[in-house]
Order: C-alpha cells, then sequence, then structure tokens
C-alpha cells in the first residue's frame, strides 16, 4: 500500500465489506516539514560574501577562520560576521575648547580603511562593532587634543593644519586596532555668539571709521579748493579776466548822467 494512502475495511449496512482508500495526512505533513528542513539546511550551507567585505567565520562563538569575497560552501553551524574593508567616511560634531577657552563645535570627516589582516583580532575584540567601539572614541579624542592647542582665531585662519594635527592625533591609536586613518578634515566651525557678535561689532565700527575718513578728505579736499579759488579772486585778476572776454563792444545802455555805467578797463594799467 502506498505510504500516503491508507485502506479501510467498511461493512455497508447489507454486512458486505470493502475496502476505502484514505490519505495518511500526518505522513504528508511530515514529509513536507522535513523537505522544508531539508531545503533550509542546503540553503545555509552557501554564503555569498560581496566585494569589498570579508567575513570572520565563528563556531559556537570561536572564530575558525576569515574568507574573503566570494561564494563558499559551509556548515550550518557556522557563522559568517561580515566586515567591511573598503574606505568609509565617518562624519560627526564634535564640541571642543580652543586654548584660549572658547566652546565650539566642530563638523569634522573622518576617511578610515580597515585591514583585513587584521580583522579576525578587530572582531575578537569588539565583535563587529569597532565602529562605535574603537574609532568614535578615538576619533574625539583626537580632535579635541588638537584643537586645545589653537586659539579661537587660529582655528578659524589655520583650518589646514588643524585638520593635519588631527590627523597625527589618531592615526598611530588606531593603527594598533589594523585600523587605518587616511584623511581627516574639518567641514565646518560653529562659532560662538559672543565671537560673533564681537566680530560684528568690530566690522561696524571699521566702516564707521572708513566713512569719518573719507568724510575728512573730501571735507579737505573742498577746503583746498575753496582757498585756492579765494586767492585768485583779486583785482588783478577780474581785470584780467574781464580784458580777456571783452569783445570791444560797448555797452547799448548809458547811466543817468551821461556817462557809461560800466567799468572798463584802464588803458595806461594795460
Amino acid at each position: 500500500m502506498s505510504f500516503f494512502i491508507a485502506a479501510d475495511e467498511v461493512e455497508d449496512r447489507w454486512g458486505n465489506t470493502h475496502k476505502e482508500e484514505r490519505l495518511r495526512i500526518g505522513r504528508i505533513v511530515a514529509v513536507v516539514v522535513a523537505f522544508v528542513v531539508l531545503l533550509a539546511a542546503i540553503f545555509t550551507c552557501f554564503k555569498v560574501v560581496d566585494t569589498g567585505k570579508i567575513a570572520v567565520v565563528t563556531r559556537f562563538g570561536n572564530v575558525v577562520s576569515v574568507e574573503g569575497q566570494g561564494f563558499h560552501v559551509k556548515t550550518p553551524i557556522d557563522h559568517y560576521n561580515i566586515i567591511d574593508v573598503t574606505q568609509q567616511q565617518v562624519t560627526a560634531t564634535y564640541s571642543t575648547a580652543t586654548k584660549d577657552n572658547q566652546s565650539v563645535n566642530q563638523e569634522v570627516t573622518a576617511q578610515i580603511v580597515v585591514d583585513p589582516e587584521n580583522a579576525d583580532d578587530l572582531y575578537k575584540k569588539f565583535l563587529g562593532n569597532h565602529m562605535d567601539g574603537i574609532v568614535a572614541p578615538v576619533l574625539a579624542d583626537g580632535i579635541k587634543a588638537a584643537t586645545a592647542n589653537y586659539s579661537l582665531e587660529g582655528l578659524i585662519e589655520k583650518r589646514g593644519e588643524l585638520s593635519a594635527d588631527m590627523l597625527k592625533a589618531v592615526q598611530d591609536r588606531l593603527a594598533a586596532y589594523g585600523i587605518k586613518v587616511v584623511s581627516m578634515e574639518v567641514k565646518n566651525v560653529e562659532l560662538p555668539e559672543e565671537y560673533k557678535a564681537a566680530v560684528e561689532r568690530k566690522k561696524v565700527a571699521e566702516q564707521d571709521q572708513e566713512t569719518a575718513k573719507v568724510k575728512n578728505e573730501t571735507a579737505k579736499t573742498e577746503a583746498d579748493t575753496n582757498r585756492v579759488i579765494a586767492e585768485s579772486l583779486d583785482s588783478r585778476n577780474f581785470q584780467k579776466l574781464m580784458i580777456e572776454k571783452w569783445n570791444g563792444v560797448l555797452p547799448l545802455y548809458m547811466g543817468g548822467d551821461g556817462s557809461l555805467d560800466m567799468l572798463l578797463p584802464d588803458a595806461s594799467q594795460q
């Protein structure tokens, strides 16, 4: 008889017996479940590690191997812990203090790379949480230490030098864990409100000073011009101007006593 079908003898109302077939539901369900479990087990024996990543393989909590990118066959009890070994960008805002005790917030970007050769040790120490476990605190400490060597004005004027000092402050510490810091860059500096207000007052004062300087220079120029004009307006200059401008035509009107009511050049003075 079939594994999934059972035949039972059934007696009808006339006393005759015959066989009736029925499905064995329990066996069918058991086979389906077994088949699903088998498929799941088969699929767990294969693992694909993407490009730019490696897998630290653990078995019952112990690191047994490190696998690179590609297709892998494994046992169902092996667990693949993926670690990204491409260059990663870490951007965060840090609250820091300058050499002159000014509090500033700085947005800093760091580029880091995990060395594949040290991936197993890195996993053993931080269980795949190395970004929060060691990278973040080391970056924060290095950024604060480097900033403390600069005044607030130096922080603004020497941003490139500050970025280089931050890089030096963190490179060796993270290299000990197999993490390379490629670069660090200060993206933005949020200045204190008091400092921004002082800068604004200084700009206004400089503008007022420049305006007053322009006004003084303008007044001096006008005074010099008026002085030259005043010095040139004497009787000789008036008479000279009249001679140069007179066209020889006498005026058409006469004075009340029959004489010319007009000042003409004195021939004896020419």
